[in-house]
């Protein structure tokens, strides 16, 4: 990377989960071709190419300085057209190398700033991916103010080439005295204005139990953590939202019992029922109340078992959420920690 500026259980486990890894290959994959042209907020997305394809055009500001990336073994794939910053013109571009030398240097992702009379690269970083359109939703709001700072955020689609949920991270950039800043990083699942304030949160997914006890990838724990934008920075403020978190609550709670529906004796018959009882465990300690939420999962996993090996296998998740590295982990999270984005 570069910065400047199944006959087992264990093996009917492992199927479920390659197959989970190769249908996340292949949605990755698939990001590389997809094309947009929106016109949002005074950002033109330019579109992306393909070798099959021509590269998007660019403003004749940009252009010297794009043919002269080009000439060194990179191609145009996206660009995305905004002023940034007062007064300057920026490209926002995505730039493949069609034979890298190491595979996390087949993706460039840089921030070209143009005064209208000559354009050169303020932020260039290189990864095994990055893609503008990949970002789905979030990329209508490229180009936006989402914070109130006076500046104007881009959103950007990485990846380091692993398969896990923060492999894949969405990374917020903007410009500041003429320098690409990163202030956000993760895997971004929304922004939205939770309590009406004009200012736009970020519902990042907590990856922390990812796989948890080798549950199958589809019944992984997770839960939703929210981020605001406070002094300068994205801090974790998850207990600041009770309204939000509440119909999370209610959502789990739903998903619970229709998981429940689905038990029977056959060993992993469970999964479902235990990793949502998980999320809504770890839900209520982002709610600011990890002693709830502990104590609701252990009625949970005591609960609706079907054989005795259903039983001992809930019985270990529960004294990890009592005693074990789970109860230190479900209590570390800080209200008012910045987020971590190196």
């Amino acid at each position: 990377m570069i910065i400047e500026g199944a006959e087992s259980s264990e093996g009917m486990k492992q199927v479920r989960n390659y197959f989970f890894i190769a249908v996340i290959a292949l949605a990755l994959a698939g990001c590389g071709g997809a094309q947009i042209n929106n016109h949002l907020a005074g950002a033109a997305v330019l579109g992306q190419s393909t070798q099959a394809t021509p590269p998007p055009q660019v403003s004749a500001e940009f252009q010297a300085e794009v043919a002269q990336i080009s000439a060194s073994g990179l191609r145009l794939k996206e660009a995305l057209e905004a002023s940034l910053e007062a007064g300057m013109r920026h490209l926002v571009a995505v730039f493949k190398r069609d034979n890298p030398k190491e595979p996390s240097q087949a993706f460039e992702f840089r921030i070209i700033e143009s005064d209208g009379k000559a354009a050169k690269t303020i932020f260039r970083r290189t990864e095994f991916f990055f893609s503008l359109s990949a970002t789905g939703n979030l990329g209508k709001s490229n180009a936006t103010d989402l914070n109130g700072d006076g500046l104007k955020e881009v959103f950007v689609q990485s990846s380091s080439g692993g398969n896990c949920w923060s492999c894949n991270p969405t990374e917020v950039y903007r410009v500041r005295n003429h320098k690409g800043e990163l202030i956000a990083a993760g895997p971004i699942q929304k922004i939205d204005d939770l309590n009406g304030d004009g200012l736009q949160e970020l519902l990042v997914t907590d990856t922390r139990w990812e796989s948890y006890d080798d549950l199958s990838h589809a019944a992984s724990p997770t839960a939703v953590m929210v981020y605001a934008w406070r002094n300068g920075q994205y801090v974790y403020a998850a207990r600041d939202f009770a309204t939000f978190y509440q119909s999370e609550t209610a959502r789990l709670r739903a998903q619970v019992e229709e998981a429940k529906a689905q038990i029977t004796a056959e060993e992993f018959s469970d999964e479902l029922y235990i990793g949502n009882s998980i999320a809504l465990a770890i839900t209520y300690a982002h709610m600011g109340e990890p002693e709830r939420g502990v104590k609701e999962l252990e009625t949970l996993l005591k609960a609706n078992s079907r054989s005795e090996v259903q039983s001992k296998h809930r019985a270990t998740m529960i004294e990890d959420f009592l005693k074990g590295e789970s109860a230190k982990k479900i209590r570390e999270m800080k209200y008012g920690d910045a987020m971590p984005i190196g």
